[in-house]
Parts: structure tokens; sequence; C-alpha cells
């Protein structure tokens, strides 16, 4: 019998991707965002939701969708510090979505936010599906990019947090079960904290929105940077108080937070730890939990983010 393949992580997917000949010259590999001239230095970003694999039928109303669809793209430009101003959408509708009791609901939502943010919408597709996927795509121009990586981060530097987290996760997860559950706490899931701006005082060398899981998010800001950091789980600033295991806040996603490594602290963001060391070979994250190590640099914090939906 032929053995059967595992299938590609994302990481091993974007490496192949980022070793295609056509990805030699981008300047931003492996950033959440483009960045490109065209008369002046523009940035674009896509991000999709797709049902099956980001949510159930019954999780979310159009306008939920809608909402979502949204905050997931403007939160890879927020934390890079750069307004989008134009916007494409696609749309792949399976034959009962393709109805004007789905689709009005949804554009309404959907155009407050693009009229809101003063976001141009300029083209995109539609296709019918068997599934149903959403793909916005954000082009802008403005503002100081705030890359992942970042050759001035030093050892001492501090990591900051700006939102709660694990709301998200903890939704879902009620989500698959059968208790009824308050709305206040599925709402994490529907409509995740959606910040206007970064705060101005905090001058971030480095940055990353957490759609995936937390570990995730921290341990590609340690790899970006080749550093080890140390996070005190304890200083993480949680959705609510039903969030106890530090396993539940490792794999904490979708609650769109903002990470950054700064210099020093701002009022508006939590210290949730610091810089160890740079320059590493083998670059990680240390996790302590009332005072004791619950993850370290050579356990790979992939193994957090495997329950769940895989986020690509």
């Amino acid at each position: 019998m032929a053995a059967v393949e595992r299938p590609l992580t994302e990481e091993e997917i974007i490496a192949l991707i980022g070793r295609l000949r056509s990805a030699a010259k981008n300047p931003l590999a492996g950033d959440d965002i483009a960045r490109f001239k065209t008369g002046a230095l523009s940035y674009a970003g896509s991000d999709s939701l797709i049902e099956q694999v980001h949510y159930k039928p019954g999780w979310l109303s159009p306008a939920d969708i809608a909402y979502k669809l949204f905050a997931r793209n403007w939160s890879d430009f927020l934390c890079k510090g750069i307004r989008p101003a134009h916007a494409l959408l696609n749309l792949n509708l399976k034959r009962t979505s393709a109805s004007a009791e789905f689709i009005r609901p949804f554009l309404r939502a959907l155009d407050a936010l693009l009229t809101k943010y003063a976001i141009v919408l300029v083209g995109g597709d539609t296709a019918r599906s068997r599934t149903d996927s959403f793909t916005l795509t954000f082009i802008g121009h403005q503002g100081k990019f705030i890359p992942r990586r970042n050759p001035a981060v030093r050892a001492g530097d501090l990591v900051l947090q700006l939102g709660a987290v694990g709301g998200s996760e903890y939704a879902r997860r009620m989500f698959t079960g059968k208790r009824a559950m308050p709305q206040r706490l599925l709402q994490p899931f529907r409509r995740p904290h959606l910040f206007e701006r970064l705060p101005a005082e905090t001058q971030l060398k480095a940055a990353l929105d957490q759609s995936d899981s937390l570990a995730k998010t921290l341990r590609i800001l340690a790899a970006e940077n080749r550093a080890v950091i140390h996070v005190d789980l304890d200083r993480v600033e949680l959705s609510h108080r039903d969030i106890l295991r530090p396993r539940d806040i490792l794999v904490a996603a979708e609650d769109l937070a903002v990470f950054g490594i700064a210099a020093k602290s701002s009022t508006a963001f939590r210290v949730i730890g610091h810089i160890e060391s740079i320059r590493e070979k083998r670059p990680g994250v240390v996790y302590r939990h009332r005072g004791k190590i619950v993850s370290t640099a050579a356990h790979d914090a992939t193994g957090f983010t495997t329950i769940g939906f895989r986020h690509f």
C-alpha cells in the first residue's frame, strides 16, 4: 500500500511560495502585507473567510461575516501602521447564499465599514461554489510601516500587547458544544475587537496581529528577529475569567490583538515580557505561568495551534 503523504503546514507552503522566481524580488517576503511602487510607495494585503474552515453554517449572520472579513484585513494593516484606501472583493457563493436575503445584509454591513474608514471598493470577482468563500484585498499608501522583522530590536526591549485574547477561541469551542451560551461570550468570535488606530505615543520596532494562535504569533516575532523572548502568561490580558489554563491562553486565536516590540512601555499597551537575547541560532519563546516555565524555545509552539481550524 502506498504511503499517504501528510498535508504541508502553513509555514512549508509559504516557504515554497517564497522560493518561486516570481517572488524573488519581494521586498517584504513573509510579512502580512506587501510593499511595491506605483509612482508612490504602496502596500497590499488580502485575507479570506471560508465556510467549514473558519466557521460553520449558523455561527455567523451575513452581517457578522462582513464584519469579520473586514476586521481580519483591517487588523493586518493596523498593526503595520498603514491606512488602506482601496479594496477588492471576491465572492464565491453556494446557491443558497446567492440570495437577496443573504447578500443585502452582507453588503450593507461591509459598505458601512468601508465607508466609515474611507476605503473605496474598486473591483473584484464573483463565482458559484460548493461552500461560501469571501476574500477582501486592501491597498494603501499612507502611514509609517512597522515590520515584523527589525534589525533595531535589542536585548532588553519589551514585548507589548494591545487588546484582550482568548475570547474568540473560547467562543468557537462553545459553538461546537451542546450547551446554550450567553451571547456576550459568543460575541468575540462573531465580532472581534476592531481598533481604529494604533496609539500614537508608542514607537513599535516590530509588530504582528494575533489572527493565528498567541503561541504562533509570538513564535513568529521571535523567529523573524532571531530572538529569545520571555513572556509571563500571568500578565497577558484575557477576554474573561473563564480562560484559566496556560494552554487555553496559548491557543487563543482570531482576537486580532496586536503584539509588538518596543524599547519602552506605553500607557496604551500592556507589558507581557521582554527580549532576552538576539542573534540566536534557535530563536523561540519561554513562557512562565505562576513562576513556572510551561514552554521553552526547545518546544516548538506550533503544537499549540493544532486545535481548531487551520488559518492559511
